[in-house]
């Protein structure tokens, strides 16, 4: 018999929206509480000098309408959805 590999296990949710990851949970936030990410290298994306995800992690978040990327900066921010992910 085939045994499930611990890298197919299903990803943990969050409470606050269950399609977020952990990951994601925790860059948003960081974004929510003013920070910016950037691409540091290649598809490295860092908050404060910390490296917290790749490229797609964020392209996904952009996706669903929790963070947006400025055109001149190249940093993403949240956006008032992304914002409200947080608030107690």
């Amino acid at each position: 018999m085939h045994r499930r590999s611990d890298s197919f296990k299903r990803k943990k949710t969050v409470a606050n929206d269950p399609k977020l990851t952990p990951t994601q949970a925790e860059i948003m936030r960081w974004l929510s509480k003013g920070w910016d990410a950037r691409v540091s290298h290649g598809d490295v994306v860092e908050i404060n000098g910390k490296k917290v995800c790749r490229l797609s992690t964020m392209t996904a978040l952009e996706k669903r309408g929790l963070v947006y990327r400025d055109a001149d900066t190249k940093l993403w921010a949240a956006t008032e959805a992304g914002r409200a992910l947080n608030r107690t």
